[in-house]
């Protein structure tokens, strides 16, 4: 079978049910170390246990889904708007499961590390292997903690749960710990895997985190260094010709993924994109919770890299019906996308947008119309979204389509934590950055993803406006995948109100009409030390303005 989790996992009630609020401080599993560790079978199923522990709702599945309903290219204002609204607390849940979880793949790493090390129980070259995928798991579970937190505890061995209640590192301590795991997993994971370990952490997967680690860093001379090692020999990735195929189930064994979280449509090893981003059209009966923001479409550039005239959208104010009004609206977005001009491919590819046809349930065709109660006797019918009294734009990305037949929240589709496309945008903005100007590398790192969407390529920019054009283009190329939020954070542009890299504005319906009033203060740069945890120890600090 082509992914890594196809066998029943055994893990232990304290890994996999625990309620704990605190940094999971019950033992990893309760079975005897001298039964766990002295097979490769045993020691490789821990290690798949660890990768089971991923796909939970806070972890790396849930990377794309909760990071893009607090960025810039959606939201979730209907369900859970604490942090969106900045109305979020000390004891916000959102917290407390990100902070408990990633720490849950830690403590599980810190086992494996410290039982596999010098084990000569275990075949070498698979014991080297496993060791890599750990830290590697250990080191992607710190860089979030990372970015949200600053600095955290690092725990680096199975630790005694009296022994936890520490104080927090620093954040370069922090970083540090990071690179060193990279490093090492980089050293000891191989270029790739046959067909049936596919899923599974590699060389390249582990120096793409590196240099995304240095770039967050801004140490941008070691960034580019680290990227560029991804565009030779021996590793072979590539853009995948198609963008509007990239995220569908049935392409996700491409040359694009250098790591993706793997799912398969089975009870208990699906995905829940099709409910989290799905409309109520889908097969499944999708639940809206991830919608897009008007960002993405707003800023998308047609082939020649002119914009799109919003001006000329229909507004509400000059017609007599909201019946008449949707009509103009609808035709407008639909002349926006079919301009002979030529639309950036990836915007149809991200979004159902006004006027576009989604196939899904039953096999057949919807479109959005605009108001969803006046079409209701159209053909072919109006799509269908949990929120139809707003006009809200749906995904497309990662969501199935027709009847595939499978279980809510067990979709088939693997989640990419790291493409090719970003590993070449992250290298031209880190080159960009290390020069006193672009040189060639950066303008051909930039033009295959813009070639890809169908646009001309940029030439003869300034520094500072080749670092405008790479983030633009990190707009169009990752929406719905929960970079962008990491982002304007990083870029630290969160906090204003700049209409396109801030989250301090206003969020528009389709129609442009206002949804609701996003804030970002300065504070949200850290997140808060949940404070059930600083209950528990006494040591732990608090961020700043919390």
């Amino acid at each position: 079978m082509k992914k890594i989790l196809n066998t029943i996992i055994i893990l232990a009630v304290s890994l996999l049910l625990s309620n704990c609020i605190d940094l999971d401080r019950s033992p990893y599993n309760d079975l005897s170390e001298s039964t766990i560790w002295t097979s490769d079978e045993n020691a490789l199923m821990q290690i798949n246990g660890i990768y089971k522990l991923t796909k939970n709702g806070w972890t790396m599945q849930g990377y794309a889904y909760h990071f893009t309903c607090f960025g810039p290219d959606g939201y979730d204002y209907f369900r859970n708007s604490s942090i969106e609204l900045a109305t979020a607390t000390t004891r916000d849940g959102i917290f407390q499961v990100a902070y408990t979880d990633y720490y849950r793949i830690i403590h599980a790493s810190n086992e494996a590390i410290y039982n596999l090390t010098g084990n000569t129980n275990i075949s070498e070259d698979l014991r080297d292997r496993m060791i890599g995928e750990a830290k590697f798991l250990r080191g992607f579970s710190y860089f979030i903690l990372w970015q949200l937190y600053g600095g955290v505890i690092i725990l680096d061995k199975p630790t005694p749960p009296a022994e936890t209640y520490l104080p927090r590192n620093t954040e370069e301590e922090v970083k540090n710990f990071i690179i060193g795991d990279f490093k090492d997993a980089a050293d000891l994971l191989p270029v790739e895997y046959a067909a049936s370990e596919r899923g599974r952490a590699t060389k390249g997967a582990a120096i793409a985190m590196l240099g995304k680690t240095y770039l967050y860093a801004e140490q941008w001379s070691n960034a580019a260094t680290e990227f560029e090692k991804l565009t030779k020999s021996p590793f072979k990735y590539a853009l995948f010709n198609e963008y509007n195929k990239l995220f569908d189930h049935k392409s996700e064994n491409n040359s694009e993924y250098i790591y993706a979280v793997t799912f398969i449509a089975q009870l208990g090893y699906g995905t829940a994109y099709d409910s989290w981003y799905g409309n109520r059209s889908c097969y499944i009966n999708g639940e809206s919770y991830a919608l897009g923001s008007h960002i993405p479409f707003e800023t998308s550039t047609y082939k020649d890299g002119s914009t799109i005239n919003l001006s000329s959208r229909p507004k509400k104010s000059n017609y007599s019906t909201e019946e008449s009004f949707g009509d103009a609206l609808i035709q407008w977005y639909a002349d926006v996308i079919s301009s002979p001009k030529q639309l950036d491919k990836r915007i149809g590819a991200n979004l159902i947008l006004p006027s576009a046809l989604y196939f899904g349930n039953g096999n057949k065709y919807y479109k959005v119309y605009w108001p969803y109660e006046s079409n209701l006797d159209k053909n072919p019918e109006p799509l269908k979204v949990t929120f139809n009294n707003f006009a809200t734009y749906s995904w497309r990305k990662f969501v199935c389509e027709g009847d595939e037949g499978y279980w809510a929240y067990q979709g088939p589709t693997d989640i990419p934590l790291i493409r090719y496309a970003d590993v070449l945008l992250m290298y031209a903005e880190a080159q960009n950055e290390a020069l006193a100007a672009p040189d060639q590398s950066v303008y051909d790192a930039i033009n295959d993803v813009r070639g890809r969407a169908g646009l001309d390529p940029v030439s003869s920019l300034s520094k500072e406006n080749m670092r405008k054009a790479i983030r633009l283009e990190r707009f169009h190329e990752f929406p719905g995948e929960g970079h962008l939020f990491f982002d304007v954070r990083r870029w630290k542009t969160a906090h204003t109100s700049d209409p396109v890299f801030g989250l301090n504005g206003t969020v528009y319906q389709f129609t442009g009409e206002k949804l609701f009033t996003r804030k970002f203060p300065e504070k949200f740069y850290k997140w808060p030390i949940p404070q059930a945890e600083r209950d528990l120890n006494p040591n732990l600090t608090q961020n700043p303005g919390w």
